[in-house]
């Protein structure tokens, strides 16, 4: 089998062959690769629905890092995390979820005067 390169008379054309060969390679490799890799998809949450979450920042006394305070408006229920960086640890602080209904159900406490 004649080598292709050898046909070629100036320095330039065989670098530039070389150049377009190893460029073709590099194609081919990375369609090798991409035909390989699984797809990173985004799975539903299993079980019940999803709600709509409005999340807002604040702070708290006693809570140097913040404060998130989450609110579900489509299961009707607010919670807040915070993260304990204070250790290094980065610990993740949640509040057990409250029930809005049940909350603005109650009646308001009457202040004295």
């Amino acid at each position: 089998m004649k080598n292709v390169l050898t046909g070629l008379k100036s320095k330039h054309a065989k670098s530039t062959v070389l150049a377009i060969l190893l460029a073709l390679n590099i194609c081919l490799v990375g369609a090798i690769v991409y035909r390989h890799t699984p797809e990173n998809k985004a799975q539903a949450a299993i079980g019940g629905r999803v709600g709509d979450v409005l999340a807002v920042p604040g702070n708290l006394p006693g809570y140097s890092d913040g404060v998130v305070f989450l609110l579900d408006t489509s299961n009707k229920v607010f919670t807040a995390i915070s993260v304990d960086t204070g250790n290094r640890a980065g610990v993740i602080q949640s509040m057990p979820p409250l029930d809005i209904d049940r909350l603005l159900a109650a009646p308001a406490p009457v202040r004295p005067k």
